[in-house]
């Protein structure tokens, strides 16, 4: 926009829309005029016209315009009028012309009309809105556009004078509606919110609960009472995942949503937040089967969030599925672009219509007669995705599969393999798990004693360090004090790795800052679940119950059914 047609702040939207090149509106000094300029306008007429006469061509057209019209000199005294602006300040043609325009335009004075001329020297018709005023000083709004007008040899102006009573109140009654409205939508939310937090409180008392039962605090469990508890796990994590929809939707809504974004591997993300599905799969005799790319593909992400999205979409394929039928869940690099991964989940259940595709993401909006639901799962999974810079896409039926089923893909940025520093004096532990990282599909710098071990950690900044307490020099303890009080370092995940048994001070030490310990010699599967468990952090409400329990609790729950 160039300079000439910078606007004068204020102008209605519906004035805009009755200029060519238009001006923003400006407020005049002291006035209660918005005043705007536009386009070049010039309305003349041949020299000699003839003067006003009723009856005559112009008298005619001056009565046949819709706009009230003020024909006045270049000092605003009025001249010549047609019969709308007669209706409009209920005074007749007589009246009018013994009157200054600027008389008609309330709380007006001079300056207004020499805001105009120096408006229209520029060539531009000028725009005014306020309050004009009729005969028996009640004032109603209009919006007037003013031009110059040649008759003869004399300059005049021209005011053209709408009426918008009809229009303000329309826009005085919608922003009433539109403020109720928003009210009425800022206390539902907040009801919402409020029942939202507390239903919160309980459930995360009652998985704790769980979690210690499965975890052997009440003493040995029954098998039967496993299944309950694991059934009442999963029922409750998909309830409080619910919750934590409804919340981050006005979070979402009032745009203070913040993502906790860490590098995690994302095939480990997929199975944890399976766990709680997998026993609700098994009720309704459905396959759940898990495929992923061999090695880590890892994403940056908000780990919690990311899980929703996660149990949003096999919870729906789950429910949508019918007895005997399949769900797969995958996760591959994304083969349509570079540097994207792609999460989908597939099903064989009854699909969705084709007219209804675009519409499945919106929030509410659910197909059918639905058993449960709220309508916001995928709703809220799409906005997470695309916070996390992602795509979400459904399509019914998958692309070479059946009649019938649906595919929900989640496409997301991939991330660099995390760095996992090995800090170990045995030569042949410390390659034997250097080797072992690298086929995870991580980074691995290896060191042989504590010295070396805390310069690498300043030159490569390590995503997690799997540390040996008993190192030449600087002993593992005294490596772990100092990380933990470097800012930038603090935060990092450590495992420790020990072949002896604790002393106190190491127990003290490991207590404080939370830090898991894994004894020598250790499986290949532990030693990849602590790393990888690392990286995940508080990836739900709380802590699961370790892979060993829920192994064991579903085991012995499986005994139980067997014949």
């Amino acid at each position: 926009m160039s300079e000439d047609e910078d606007a004068i702040p204020g102008l209605s939207a519906d004035a805009r829309r009755h200029t060519t090149r238009s001006r923003k509106p400006r407020q005049l000094k002291g006035l209660p005029w918005k005043l705007s300029a536009s386009g070049p306008l010039d309305v003349a007429e041949a020299p000699g016209a003839a003067p006003y006469e009723a009856g005559s061509e112009y008298a005619n057209l001056l009565h046949s315009i819709y706009d009230g019209v003020l024909v006045v000199s270049m000092g605003g005294q009025i001249l010549e009028t047609n019969s709308r602006a007669q209706e409009f300040f209920r005074r007749s043609m007589q009246e009018l012309r013994q009157l200054n325009v600027v008389s008609l335009l309330a709380g007006a004075n001079e300056s207004l009309l020499v805001s105009i001329l120096n408006n229209l020297r520029d060539h531009r018709y000028t725009l005014i809105e306020g309050q004009c005023l009729r005969s028996d000083r009640k004032t109603f709004p209009a919006e007037i556009a003013v031009s110059r007008l040649t008759r003869g040899n004399e300059a005049r102006l021209c005011f053209f004078v709408r009426n918008i009573t009809e229009r303000k109140r329309a826009q005085d009654g919608l922003k009433d509606a539109v403020r109720r409205l928003q009210e009425h939508d800022r206390s539902r939310a907040q009801f919402v919110s409020n029942v939202s937090h507390e239903l919160k409180t309980p459930l995360t008392s009652m998985l704790y609960a769980i979690f210690n039962m499965l975890n052997g605090v009440v003493g040995p469990l029954p098998a039967r009472v496993r299944r309950y508890l694991l059934m009442l796990d999963g029922d409750c994590r998909r309830m409080l995942a619910t919750v934590n929809d409804i919340l981050d939707l006005r979070r979402i809504d009032s745009q203070t949503l913040k993502l906790d974004m860490h590098r995690v591997p994302l095939g480990r993300l997929v199975r944890w937040a399976l766990d709680s599905l997998r026993l609700q799969a098994k009720q309704k005799n459905i396959e759940l089967a898990v495929r992923g790319e061999v090695g880590n593909l890892f994403v940056e992400c908000d780990p919690p969030k990311l899980e929703r999205v996660v149990l949003n979409l096999v919870g729906n394929a789950i429910k949508f599925t019918p007895s005997g039928g399949r769900v797969e869940v995958r996760w591959t690099r994304g083969s349509e672009r570079k540097g994207r991964c792609e999460l989908s989940v597939e099903d064989t259940g009854i699909g969705i219509p084709a007219a209804l595709i675009p519409r499945i993401t919106e929030r509410y909006f659910t197909i059918g007669q639905q058993p449960t639901g709220t309508g916001l799962g995928l709703a809220i999974s799409k906005e997470i995705v695309q916070l996390h810079g992602g795509e979400l896409r459904v399509e019914s039926p998958p692309p070479g599969g059946g009649a019938s089923g649906t595919r929900v893909s989640v496409f997301l940025p991939t991330a660099d393999p995390p760095l996992v520093m090995v800090v170990e004096d045995d030569d042949l532990v410390r390659e034997t798990i250097a080797a072992q990282l690298s086929d995870w599909g991580f980074r691995a710098v290896s060191v042989g004693d504590g010295n070396a071990a805390l310069e690498t950690i300043k030159r490569e900044r390590p995503d997690l360090i799997l540390l040996d307490l008993q190192l030449p020099g600087v002993e593992g303890t005294e490596v772990i004090l100092k990380l933990k009080a470097n800012l930038e370092m603090m935060r990092k995940p450590v495992i420790v790795l020990t072949g002896l048994r604790l002393n106190e001070k190491q127990q003290r030490v490991l207590g404080n800052f939370g830090i898991p310990t894994l004894s020598k010699p250790w499986a290949e599967d532990e030693l990849r679940d602590q790393v990888e468990t690392a990286f995940l952090g508080t990836v739900s409400a709380i802590r699961r119950p370790n892979e060993k329990v829920l192994k064991i609790a579903r085991q012995k729950t499986d005994e139980s059914r067997a014949p």
